[in-house]
């Protein structure tokens, strides 16, 4: 069985498909540290990232002055954690072996 379709036909058929498919999203550069946490940080919880990572380098935080840093609002203290992707993601796997995974949660 052969199917033939007009041009008409194809553009009904691309309307009637294009809600089903996304388009590819640009690399995005910032990203809130929320939306990020499964990704970059293994799904840790807020509170264990600020203990592990931002506090134990303290380098990674702007507000510090490091040109390389990429975490801005590190304590969430009246404004949304955002994370520069750009320089998170090389920091991460440069110090992976340097931060302790296993460490507790303090509660």
């Amino acid at each position: 069985m052969e199917l033939t379709l007009t041009e008409q036909d194809l553009l009904s058929l691309a309307e009637q498909i294009a809600p089903l498919v996304s388009p590819a999203k640009p690399d995005q550069d910032w990203a809130k540290l929320e939306d990020i946490r499964a990704d970059l940080f293994a799904g840790k919880a807020k509170s264990w990232i600020r203990l592990y990572i931002f506090d134990q380098f303290p380098e990674v935080q702007i507000e510090n002055g490091d040109p390389k840093a990429w975490v801005v609002g590190a304590h969430g203290t009246g404004k949304v954690t955002k994370i520069y992707l750009p320089y998170a993601r090389p920091w991460m796997h440069e110090h992976h072996d340097d931060i302790n995974w296993t460490a507790r949660e303090v509660r």
